[in-house]
């Protein structure tokens, strides 16, 4: 269901509005100013705004132009309405992006044509964009759009002294695929690869087909470890899915993966290089033994690499949880090279001396998962205990929150909590809440009331269960 927003002073016009709009199958949100729509369209739901030229405190032109200014809003139609049929108004709304304009009073039938006529257009330029932007066979983005949307990436990264990194992930062997099984198999594991990338990686992350076989991943707001971790989550799970090709045919591949990042220390950073950076790590996972993951430090200034390496088996297993990169602790992985098969060999065993990891005993902590805490902290123990603490002091009444907002039909006031709850609730290694908190975010994004109370219960249940265990654990 589409979803239009119409914004209008009069309250009378506003009830018209929505009464014709959704007896046309429309989803409407109503507002009676400039400032409160630009604050709604933020959540980045509406397919088409109408909009009052004349609104007091901020006009309807004034709100056209924020909205045209705003490059998350370039593809949002907007049909202009108004009492008045001066040209020179009409003229100037459209010089300023308005895709049409109606006069008020309506008539229902111009109105509902001329919103399906800016709707069309608007589908249509998503389209060509689409192709534009999109890899035909896997639908994520093609080499140019990658390397544009990371570029521009790095560069924020860089003005913003954050760190990054960047992926580059080659097919073992593909050429063997085609030449055993032809084309259209070749183009089921790529299809597979692709979806299985863009599920073992975060929302904000850049995915990419870059090549033949060929995928790249840029990740914002990413250390080295993290990054590396990441790869390997995915590979392992690569490593061990069953790709069907054919009618009871299956087959499995494995990739070589080779990462580069930046961090603040190393000044500013550079796209090429880093891209570089990563296509040498790829070279070399794929000169060494394949079906593993290599990552470097990218040497922006000061020339100097470091490498994490790790040597795969086909008997290491999947972890189980599923949860953000950021949330990725050091696993240990089996060593395909030692004397011992069922040997397990800790990503130390690959670290030089400029890469350090810290082991971290488990600690059970009911609602909590110590490793995945902790290991975003890179191990220090008294540094996520303050952080702990930090989640008691600022999250421990979000319930209350939480059902105030249900209960009042508080939208952003529920919107705000819930979405913080859930990406804190993350980096403590609350999975359990993070999930439940994820759930009642996706209902309030769509907008789905009549579930609010439902989830929120979960959410309640796994929170007060995550404070318990800080209050035991911090004696609080």
């Amino acid at each position: 269901m589409q979803t239009i927003l119409a914004v209008d002073d009069a309250k009378d016009t506003l009830m018209l509005l929505e009464f014709d709009l959704q007896a046309e199958g429309y989803q409407v949100v109503t507002t009676n100013d400039g400032l409160s729509a630009l604050s709604r369209m933020e959540h980045g739901d509406i397919d088409l705004v109408l909009l009052d030229l004349y609104m007091p405190d901020f006009s309807g032109l004034q709100t056209l132009q924020a909205i045209r200014e705003n490059p998350d809003f370039v593809n949002v139609p907007v049909v202009m309405l108004s009492a008045s049929d001066d040209e020179d108004e009409i003229v100037e709304a459209l010089e300023l992006g308005a895709h049409d304009y109606v006069t008020k009073p309506y008539i229902a039938k111009v109105l509902l044509a001329r919103i399906r006529n800016a709707l069309r257009l608007r589908e249509n330029s998503l389209k060509l964009e689409n192709l534009a932007h999109k890899d035909h066979l896997t639908e994520l983005n093609n080499k140019g759009h990658f390397e544009e949307l990371a570029n521009k990436s790095i560069s924020h990264m860089s003005r913003q002294k954050e760190n990054i990194a960047i992926a580059m992930v080659d097919i073992d062997h593909f050429k063997n695929v085609n030449d055993t099984y032809g084309h259209d198999a070749g183009d089921n594991v790529l299809s597979f690869v692709a979806k299985l990338l863009e599920k073992s990686f975060r929302d904000y992350d850049i995915v990419g087909r870059v090549g033949g076989e060929e995928f790249a991943v840029c990740m914002p707001h990413t250390e080295n470890q993290d990054a590396f971790n990441a790869c390997e989550r995915f590979r392992k799970k690569l490593a061990n899915a069953i790709i069907p090709i054919g009618e009871e045919l299956s087959i499995s591949v494995t990739t070589s993966i080779g990462v580069a990042s930046a961090n603040s220390a190393n000044g500013e950073y550079d796209f090429k290089q880093l891209m570089h950076t990563a296509d040498e790590a790829l070279y070399e996972a794929k000169a060494t033994s394949r079906n593993v993951t290599i990552s470097h430090f990218s040497a922006m200034l000061n020339k100097e690499q470091s490498e994490v390496t790790n040597v795969s088996s086909t008997e290491e297993s999947l972890p189980t949880e599923s949860v953000a990169m950021g949330s990725l602790d050091s696993e240990s992985y089996t060593d395909s090279n030692a004397s011992d098969s069922n040997a397990s060999v800790s990503l130390e065993d690959f670290t030089t001396e400029d890469v350090k990891m810290t082991e971290v005993n488990s600690v059970e902590m009911d609602g909590i998962d110590y490793q995945i805490g902790v290991g975003n902290v890179l191990g220090d123990d008294d540094l996520f205990r303050e952080i702990l603490q930090m989640f008691h002091d600022d999250h421990h009444q979000d319930g209350e929150k939480i059902q105030q907002a249900i209960t009042s039909e508080d939208y952003a006031q529920l919107k705000s909590v819930v979405h913080t709850l859930k990406g804190v609730s993350s980096s403590i290694g609350a999975m359990e809440l993070f999930e439940q908190t994820k759930l009642l975010d996706i209902a309030i994004n769509q907008y789905d009331a009549d579930n609010y109370q439902r989830l929120f219960e979960n959410v309640s249940f796994q929170l007060t269960r995550v404070i318990s265990t800080i209050k035991k654990e911090l004696n609080i």
